[in-house]
């Protein structure tokens, strides 16, 4: 019957992309580049080049052989259709870079989730990224999964409803370590030195200066000491006198 009714609605419906419960958010960390206010491994992440290549070089290594499915039974040939519908449904969700994504991301937060949206028969269509600094698992006293929050809003999902990762999770509580928490204090240095400092090292160092030339052809020796000890001591002194002997005698 349920099969029936799916069926009837995709015949007056049409084909519609599923609605996923991560519905309507108007703001995402991703595309911000203001960087106040953003979780701190994720703006250090951002913000630094050392940071961001080390981290996408080991999620490239980690995942650049791609999600295979491997059958351990004792007749793998029982459960072929098993295995390529699998591969299936992990080509229709792009498993490869959901993988990646989830490599970055909990090197990033410690954690990542994706939403696992189902379309009408209750399949995997496609798994939809969430703010891993708005997700926490839900876990009660036996410590066992019961949800997770998302957003402030507790058991917004199921524990089916989620595919998630951690990095480090050292505890029973399902929550990772960062990867970046150990050099906040050396990206702040670095960014400081670089982007602040440095600059007005620079300034400083490579002030613009100006050459004086006087000609002092035709000068009695003492006449032409006199005129050049003046327009050093004008130059010296920031006397606009010197601007105007460089214009008469340069």
């Amino acid at each position: 019957m349920s099969g029936l009714l799916r069926g009837l609605r995709r015949i007056i419906y049409g084909a519609t992309a599923p609605k996923a419960k991560r519905y309507g958010e108007t703001s995402t960390p991703t595309s911000s580049t203001y960087y106040r206010g953003m979780n701190e491994d994720y703006r250090w992440f951002r913000q630094d080049e050392l940071v961001r290549k080390c981290i996408v070089s080991n999620a490239y290594f980690a995942t650049t052989a791609g999600y295979e499915t491997i059958l351990e039974a004792e007749n793998p040939e029982k459960y072929r259709q098993v295995e390529e519908r699998i591969d299936e449904l992990n080509k229709t969700v792009n498993m490869d870079l959901a993988l990646f994504v989830a490599q970055v991301k909990r090197s990033v937060y410690g954690k990542t989730g994706f939403e696992i949206v189902l379309d009408e028969d209750d399949y995997p269509r496609r798994l939809l990224s969430l703010q891993s600094s708005e997700l926490k698992p839900d876990i009660d006293e036996d410590w066992t999964l019961t949800g997770f929050t998302y957003k402030g809003k507790k058991g917004f999902y199921e524990p089916g409803e989620v595919l998630y990762f951690t990095n480090l999770q050292l505890e029973a509580d399902m929550l990772g370590l960062s990867d970046v928490e150990p050099v906040r204090s050396v990206c702040q240095a670095r960014h400081e030195l670089l982007r602040e400092n440095f600059p007005e090292i620079a300034r400083s160092l490579w002030a613009p200066y100006v050459v004086l030339k006087v000609d002092t052809g035709g000068l009695p020796v003492e006449e032409a000491e006199r005129v050049v000890e003046q327009l050093a001591k004008d130059a010296a002194d920031g006397d606009a006198t010197a601007r105007i002997w460089l214009g008469v005698l340069g």
